[in-house]
């Protein structure tokens, strides 16, 4: 069975983002995004936020990669595609002040032209995912 366009999309990206966030080229992460990208990232850590165009959150990857001491990686555990969005169940696992830390989400994508629109990320446990993050 071939997977849903929007479903090896967010595979890529994902894919594209954990090398990035290991210390590789942000390039292939940019492609991904439109130019008026905005990701919604709730909570009160120190990358929370609404983040409006493609430069803008590239930086937030950039910062989550800097917080993280390049030990971070995601990893999508089922996807959800239809025509106009995905939605992934995400593992995310970093090495953070406090020292190696885990959380799962639901993130939402809206996809445009072939490429990731808007994305809203949703932790199970919003104090968690803020403590990670401080």
């Amino acid at each position: 069975m071939v997977e849903h366009p929007h479903a090896q999309l967010i595979r890529e990206f994902h894919d594209s983002q954990n090398l990035f966030y290991a210390g590789g080229d942000q390039s292939p992460v940019a492609a991904l995004l439109t130019p008026d990208v905005t990701w919604h990232v709730p909570g009160h850590s120190a990358v929370a936020g609404d983040y409006h165009g493609r430069d803008e959150v590239l930086r937030y990857f950039a910062a989550r990669r800097e917080r993280a001491n390049g030990i971070l990686r995601i990893n999508v555990r089922d996807v959800l595609p239809d025509d106009e969005r995905a939605v992934i169940l995400a593992e995310g696992h970093a090495s953070t002040g406090g020292g190696a830390s885990s959380w799962r989400s639901v993130v939402i994508f809206r996809m445009s032209g072939g490429r990731i629109a808007e994305c809203w990320v949703h932790p199970y446990d919003q104090t968690v995912y803020d403590e990670i993050w401080f």
